[in-house]
């Protein structure tokens, strides 16, 4: 097996421009190409210079796999392909190519225009968002509340745009209940315009981007900064360097633009939904309860090997005559012939298909998860030749035949 080389070009050490450089078998592969969203110098790249100072990275570089649309993760591709020079394969799923091109030109925009944008568009909404609102609209109904609940104008247009177009990516539990209804219509949630900001009374208002260091979310905490009655929830992670990072931390005077100083006099609470977990959040999950959240089975893993054996019958008789030996020979054990063609036992499954070259060469192939007793299942082998053998219709095995080949699946 080759060796691997694998090297952090950021993130090694902190949540922000994800880059790591595998090296494996005289390939170069770039997995993510993020940017830092806390540093607006160099270090909100990665470190392309490690894979050259001079040259274009095309001439370094078999390919790069973007894993999701997080800035933190695609956010740097631009300036890798523009100013640094790669123009060889980039491979990613179809949402995360379907919308990446939408936040990079947003972040282009906020970028551009300092005082931020009222439709500022991140990564963090598309997931994080659509999960809030759900909670919410949930619990105003439950609870008859009538304060009302804002959220960026056109956010959830395009949100629920995406989950519709690739609804087949989603969750099974998702899938199942768009087919009745479509949970990411929302009656207690309405467009938010900046001037009701000023407004008199309780309101709830989603503002983005999530670490406020831009953008409306920025906006309206100066407005509501000054006033101990009202509240900002950090729904994720805050990389640091952002506002949303320096209050969390208890920084009750912020330096804004200009050298202004803001007095932070709003309580500050943390409730984590980000798609970055921490080592507690992680361990605090089980996995029954994170496969069932998800809507997804567990995935077992499994081996097999196949056992050549000469039958002149067809494959459906020749597991018949299996299936009625092992239920004759394995009382104590549960032996069941299954409609799709296969005979288990227990948890160990058969399955009977002729070879292409010789038609009464069958094939048998036996597949078992990893916590069954090897032994178990040689013995079931064993059973399977001397069942052939007594039956005198076929020579016996050769002992290359009877010593399988086990592989992984």
């Amino acid at each position: 097996m080759p060796d691997i080389k694998v090297t952090p070009l950021g993130a090694g050490q902190d949540v922000g421009r994800s880059c790591i450089l595998v090296s494996v078998g005289g390939k170069n592969i770039m997995l993510d190409c993020g940017m830092h969203m806390g540093y607006n110098d160099d270090r909100r790249f990665p470190d392309f210079s490690y894979i050259t100072q001079n040259g274009r990275l095309t001439d370094f570089l078999d390919c790069v796999i973007i894993s999701h649309f997080h800035l933190d993760h695609c956010g740097a591709l631009p300036y890798m392909s523009e100013m640094v020079g790669y123009d060889g394969p980039i491979y990613m799923t179809h949402p995360t190519k379907a919308i990446c091109p939408i936040l990079l030109e947003d972040f282009r925009k906020i970028t551009v225009d300092k005082k931020g944008e009222t439709n500022f568009f991140t990564s963090q909404m598309i997931k994080d968002s659509q999960e809030l609102c759900i909670l919410l609209e949930t619990f105003w109904y439950r609870m008859n509340l009538k304060a009302p609940i804002y959220f960026s104008t056109g956010l959830t247009e395009k949100a629920n745009h995406y989950y519709k177009l690739f609804i087949t990516w989603t969750n099974q539990k998702i899938r199942k209940t768009f087919v009745q209804r479509n949970m990411f219509e929302f009656k207690h949630i309405k467009a938010f315009d900046r001037s009701y900001a000023d407004n008199p009374g309780p309101m709830v208002v989603f503002a983005t981007p999530g670490m406020l260091h831009a953008g409306q979310s920025l906006q309206i905490f100066k407005k509501w900064a000054g006033n101990e009655k009202n509240m900002v929830i950090m729904p994720g992670y805050c990389v640091q360097g952002t506002v949303g990072h320096k209050i969390l931390n208890g920084q009750k005077k912020l330096e804004m633009e200009g050298r202004a100083t803001l007095e932070v006099k709003l309580q500050v609470e943390y409730m984590s939904f980000s798609a970055h977990a921490d080592a507690k959040g992680i361990m605090l999950v089980s996995p029954e309860q994170a496969l069932k959240e998800l809507g997804l089975s567990e995935h077992q893993l499994r081996f097999t090997c196949r056992v050549h054996l000469q039958d002149p019958h067809s494959d459906s008789d020749t597991l018949s005559r299996i299936y009625s030996h092992l239920k004759s020979v394995l009382k104590g054990y549960a032996v069941q012939h299954l409609p799709d063609g296969t005979v288990m036992v227990e948890s160990i499954v058969l399955k009977v298909s002729s070879s292409g070259e010789d038609p009464n060469l069958k094939v048998i192939l036996l597949s078992w998860s990893y916590q069954v007793n090897e032994n178990k299942v040689f013995l079931f082998i064993l059973l399977l030749f001397i069942y052939f053998e007594v039956k005198g219709q076929v020579k016996s095995p050769t002992r290359h035949e009877a010593i399988p080949t086990l592989t992984l699946i």
